[in-house]
């Protein structure tokens, strides 16, 4: 996922990391799809999760993938922001949303929508969101009494911050044929720990148009355009400050004509290019061409395609390191196909793919913010390299039993010529995080589930995964063999709601290398269970107060590995819909 494509609604909260909080939100408008196609990543079938509920109405949709996107590690660590989308169909006549609150430790959080112009064509609407940790961090060293290395708290704490901001203006015109969205706003963070002092700003812009779903033939199209600026200083102890600057662009255009008989034909061009200055000096981009042809009849949907990639990059004199030079295949895979075994209620699917992608240093501090260059300075491997995934391949089953349990079941593969996974280096005096590529493959089998009814809410999913990647590569982290996550929630006549909620993760293991150690060392990120609790109390329609709990386990949480918070935190606060 790229960072750029942060839409309006990810800025709506989660009453904490598991059970979302009052939400009753502003509309959109909800476009068709059906004939889009993403360039840059396969797009596998999915169910519609419902989630649980909280105050009022609940109409959030989250991508509770862990597989979404392979290349950020075990999965896709992003404690602060949560994907969402608004979900198809849902109206709301109210124009300003606030929820704020703080607690102990020091977890603010702030979330407000306001949409002062809206009507049946035109949306506009500001919207500003705050996540930050200010306390302690769990020190963790290295354990080596009996021979075995390990990674484990020590007991001793460090000072520290991590600070995220988003705001913005998003808006959207809907006439007859089709719809125009657009967005331009600010993302920042500012961080410090006992390694790095850092201030990251981000400047984007994100355009959107596509045509509605009609009968008969017409003409199709969607396309999307996406540009930032971003530039990050950092200062790592014992060095002199430096700075990185980054310009992305990524474009996606879907043309083509649709047939009353069911039968499209489609072009896709998609680019993602980025340049960067300061410290590392390169470029790098990925150019797909993609045609496809669409069948909808009866039982069967089929999606048939072929995905044609170009890389190119350059370095620049003064980089240190040569980046982006992994080199893919020119044609994938790009196949989807469906079958409605049971009418509403049973699906088939089976899915192949692949594709290149130049890992982005947006999406790179999107998969955790503690991940430095200085890693990189430290072990002399590049900061940013294409990931290639030769081919993935998937099959499953997705449907619903009497409305109530939605399930999506299933199974498949991926080979990668080269992708990035967590790692950890050795300097003179300490540990660094960071990025490592290298080739590797995974089985996998996912479950995700959702119970819906009147009071009560059930939703989750649960993952193996089985790689090669510490036998191909021992820096590496591979990715934990089994993780998931399950949220509950009871609704007492809309007025008192309360939540449980649960993420989980089996030990990683890698090793450790650098300056400081001359032999590789056995390393392990433990396994943990992060258990949430939340109670929420409607006064009115219009407002609330809510208290979570994180954490209540009180155990050492590596998202990303070395970084731990302090422990156990309640946050309380307000919402306001009005």
């Amino acid at each position: 996922m790229r960072l750029s494509r942060i839409c309006l609604s990810a800025v709506l909260p989660a009453i904490f990391p598991f059970v979302a909080g009052a939400q009753n939100l502003n509309p959109t408008v909800e476009v068709s799809r059906q004939y889009r196609g993403s360039l840059m990543e396969l797009d596998k079938p999915s169910v519609e999760m419902a989630v649980p509920d909280s105050v009022l109405q609940f109409n959030l949709q989250f991508d509770y993938s862990v597989f979404d996107s392979p290349f950020k590690g075990a999965y896709e660590f992003r404690p602060f922001l949560m994907d969402m989308d608004i979900a198809p169909g849902y109206v709301d006549a109210r124009k300003l949303y606030l929820r704020t609150g703080a607690g102990y430790t020091l977890h603010p959080e702030l979330d407000f929508v306001w949409s002062p112009v809206r009507n049946d064509k035109f949306r506009l609407s500001l919207y500003a969101q705050h996540r930050s940790y200010v306390g302690k961090y769990r020190a963790l060293g290295l354990e080596t009494e009996g021979g075995v290395t390990g990674i484990v708290p020590d007991g001793s704490r460090f000072s520290g911050h991590d600070l995220v901001t988003e705001a913005g203006i998003d808006g959207s015109f809907d006439w007859e044929t089709g719809v125009l969205d657009f967005r331009t706003g600010y993302y920042g963070t500012a961080l410090k720990d006992t390694t790095v002092s850092r201030g990251y700003n981000a400047f984007d812009m994100n355009f959107g148009i596509a045509s509605k779903q009609m009968a008969g033939n017409h003409f199709v199209y969607d396309a999307e355009a996406g540009y930032r600026y971003a530039e990050d200083i950092f200062t790592y102890t014992g060095l002199q400050k430096d700075r990185m600057s980054e310009h992305n662009l990524n474009l996606d255009v879907s043309l083509g004509g649709a047939f009353g008989s069911g039968h499209s034909f489609l072009l896709g061009i998609g680019l993602d290019y980025a340049s960067y200055g300061g410290v590392f000096d390169s470029d790098a981009g990925n150019v797909t061409l993609g045609p496809r042809y669409l069948y909808s009849s009866g039982r069967w949907n089929l999606d048939i395609g072929a995905k044609l990639a170009f890389l190119f990059r350059s370095n620049g004199p003064d980089s240190p390191f040569m980046m982006n030079m992994a080199k893919g295949q020119i044609i994938y895979p790009d196949l989807n196909i469906s079958f409605a075994a049971v009418k509403k209620y049973l699906d088939i699917y089976f899915a192949a793919g692949g594709g290149p992608d130049i890992n982005t240093y947006s999406s790179l501090l999107a998969s955790g913010r503690h991940i430095t260059p200085l890693y990189n300075i430290v072990s002399g491997a590049p900061l940013l390299d294409n990931t290639v995934e030769r081919v993935s391949l998937s099959v499953g089953i997705k449907g619903n039993i009497a409305s109530r349990l939605r399930y999506d079941l299933s199974t498949g593969y991926r080979n990668f010529a080269n992708a990035p996974l967590a790692t950890v280096a050795a300097g003179p005096d300490r540990l660094y995080p960071g990025i490592a590529y290298d080739a590797w493959q995974m089985f996998f089998a996912k479950l995700d589930f959702a119970w819906v009814s009147q009071d009560v809410k059930i939703d989750g999913w649960l993952q193996y995964q089985s790689t090669d990647a510490a036998r191909r590569n021992a820096a590496l982290f591979a990715p934990p063999a089994l993780a998931g996550k399950v949220d509950f929630q009871y609704n007492w006549k809309e007025r008192i709601f309360f939540g449980v909620g649960c993420g989980f993760s089996t030990a990683r293991y890698g090793s450790l290398s650098g300056m400081a150690v001359p032999e590789a060392r056995s390393l392990k990120v433990p396994a943990f269970a992060d258990l949430g609790i939340s109670l929420e109390y409607a006064f009115t329609r219009k407002f609330s107060l809510w208290i979570k709990g994180g954490n209540m386990l009180d155990m050492t949480i590596q998202y990303t590995p070395l970084y731990s918070e302090s422990g156990i935190y309640f946050t309380a606060g307000i919402c306001l819909n009005l």
